[in-house]
């Protein structure tokens, strides 16, 4: 039997990014449909996962973060959102703005929003990300 993921499992993550507004960054990506996400992408070997993370969100959206928290880890398995059959383990991290203005990297990522958590919950998301923001929402929630 030919296996269904040829990349195993993978370990991915995305940025869950506040601005002095308390507004979140939710981008529109064609790798999962068009549907809006957060920046993020693969943690290479023997990078720790808000590293990884990190260095996505420089690559995709060149914004500065910093490091606050994890929000959520999970597994999806082959979702209906993504191009191409995927088993992946994920991270969501919580970071705050620490600078700069969104730069499109133009391939992975095609448009952005800045949103309060609650307005983002009425986009279009990709599978998973509902939750991801309803778990911040919580998060931030309990931290008051």
């Amino acid at each position: 039997m030919k296996n269904k993921f040829p990349r195993s499992v993978e370990v991915v993550g995305s940025a869950i990014i506040e601005n002095e507004e308390g507004q979140i960054l939710l981008t529109q990506s064609p790798k999962w449909s068009n549907k809006w996400t957060m920046p993020g992408g693969h943690i290479d070997p023997g990078e720790k996962v808000s590293e990884g993370i990190t260095r996505e969100v420089e690559e995709e959206v060149g914004l500065k973060v910093k490091f606050i928290d994890v929000i959520v880890w999970g597994e999806l398995i082959d979702s209906k959102d993504f191009h191409r059959p995927a088993h992946f383990i994920y991270f969501d991290v919580y970071y705050r703005l620490a600078g700069e203005k969104v730069k499109l990297d133009g391939v992975e990522i095609k448009a952005y929003k800045w949103l309060t958590p609650k307005e983002a919950l009425s986009l279009n998301l990709a599978e998973s990300y509902s939750d991801t923001i309803q778990k911040f929402i919580e998060y931030k929630k309990n931290r008051k």
